[in-house]
């Protein structure tokens, strides 16, 4: 069933990406499709008018990675998408069926200073790896260095120094990351995780928080090894303005 949701979503970008209508929607409910994505109306109605009204090289999409937890597919992909490059979808499903959306997206940025984009790496969950047990340990690692702020407790979470990070303009390392996120957290908050979705090795966290004050969205995916967080990709996603919302659904 898993690989079988997979295809679907996939079969949806593609008819997203070649402005077929009737192939981006065969698998979506036409009477319960909820959209999250600020910048779509609601309902089929609105991806509709969504793919009719955007350029062709505004829609084109190509996902790197996906995976399955129950009824949620997880996308990450590269591309165009009302002006963004890189993107982390999720869909859920209800009797094969898509019945739900959250869209979240950031712009491409060179290579880190350890030479990773933000989509490299990995493509494929471990599937031999504990899902639930790996959930388990990002929620705990996010909930206590994220959200509580006790990031004196890091290094329990990683193997020594070792953490491959894809965020633009960073190093690898677990030393790093701790000087990078003291600066952070002066001009952000993380105050509650909505998702942890994960498949094998792969574990997905979408939270919600503040940056300077205004609502903000942070996305997060991690690659569990051995128990502990061995890479991570992700991105801040500032809410547009609520009057420039296209639905009332909520991003998150």
């Amino acid at each position: 069933m898993a690989t079988e949701d997979i295809e679907k979503v996939l079969t949806i970008f593609h008819g997203i990406s070649a402005g077929d209508v009737d192939l981006a929607t065969q698998h979506i409910d036409h009477q319960r499709f909820v959209q999250h994505n600020p910048y779509a109306a609601d309902g089929v109605a609105g991806l509709t008018q969504f793919i009719k009204q955007s350029p062709r090289d505004q829609l084109q999409l190509t996902v790197v990675r996906a995976f399955q937890d129950g009824p949620y597919v997880v996308t990450h992909a590269t591309g165009q998408r009302s002006g963004r490059n890189v993107f982390f979808d999720i869909f859920r499903f209800e009797d094969g069926l898509v019945v739900e959306h959250w869209a979240f997206s950031t712009m491409d940025a060179p290579r880190n200073q350890s030479g990773h984009t933000q989509t490299d790496g990995p493509t494929e969950a471990k599937l031999s790896a504990d899902t639930e047990k790996n959930k388990s340990l990002i929620r705990e690692y996010y909930e206590t260095i994220h959200v509580t702020g006790h990031h004196s407790k890091i290094p329990q979470y990683f193997s020594g120094d070792h953490c491959i990070r894809h965020e633009p303009g960073v190093h690898d390392g677990v030393a790093a990351f701790k000087r990078d996120l003291e600066e952070l957290t002066k001009h952000r908050s993380i105050d509650e995780i909505k998702f942890v979705l994960g498949q094998g090795d792969f574990v997905f966290i979408a939270a919600k928080g503040s940056h300077e004050g205004a609502p903000c969205l942070y996305l997060d995916l991690y690659r569990v090894e051995d128990g502990k967080i061995a890479e991570r990709w992700g991105f801040p996603e500032e809410l547009p303005p609520h009057e420039q919302w296209k639905n009332n659904n909520g991003a998150l």
